[in-house]
C-alpha cells in the first residue's frame, strides 16, 4: 500500500516539477545569404538536463534515502509531504526533498538526505523533534 501511495505522490510530483531544460545553438538563420554559401550549414543541438532514472523512481529514492541514513519517520513525516519522495521537486524558492533554501537541498539523494538529518540535529535537536514540529505546524 505504502509503496503504491508513494507512486501515485512522485507521479504527480514528477509531472509538476521535472520539467526538462532544452537549449538552442543554431545560428543558421542569423547568417547572410553569403555566408551560407560558403559556410556548411549548421545542425542543431539540443542539450537535455535531466536527472538519473533513479531520481524518477520514487523505491529507488527511498532506498538511496534510507542507505544514506535516513529514517522511515523522517520519509514518512517530512520526505512525502513536503516533496513526495522527489528530490527535484520545486516550489518558490525551495528545493529538494526537503523542500529547503540551503544548498543541500540541491544535491544527490545521499547529500540531501545527510543534509536533513543534520539540519535536523542543529535545529532541533533531533530527527524525533524534528519531525514533532513538521507535524504540528505543516512546515519545518
Amino acid at each position: 500500500m505504502r509503496k503504491s501511495i508513494l507512486a501515485f505522490i512522485a507521479t504527480v510530483s514528477i509531472g509538476a516539477a521535472s520539467a526538462e531544460t532544452y537549449t538552442h545553438t543554431a545560428h543558421a538563420n542569423d547568417l547572410t545569404n553569403e555566408q551560407q554559401k560558403s559556410t556548411p550549414p549548421t545542425t542543431q543541438s539540443i542539450q537535455t538536463t535531466s536527472s538519473p532514472e533513479s531520481d524518477n523512481d520514487v523505491d529507488a529514492v527511498y532506498d538511496r534515502f534510507m542507505a544514506a541514513g535516513g529514517t522511515e519517520e523522517l520519509w514518512e513525516k517530512i520526505v512525502l509531504p513536503e516533496s513526495g519522495g522527489n528530490p527535484h521537486a520545486k516550489n518558490g524558492e525551495y528545493f529538494g526533498l526537503a523542500q529547503t533554501k540551503l544548498s543541500w537541498g540541491y544535491g544527490t539523494v545521499e547529500q540531501q538526505t545527510r543534509g536533513m538529518i543534520e539540519y535536523a540535529q542543529s535545529r532541533y535537536g533531533s530527527i524525533n523533534a524534528a519531525v514533532r514540529f513538521r507535524t504540528t505546524h505543516g512546515w519545518w
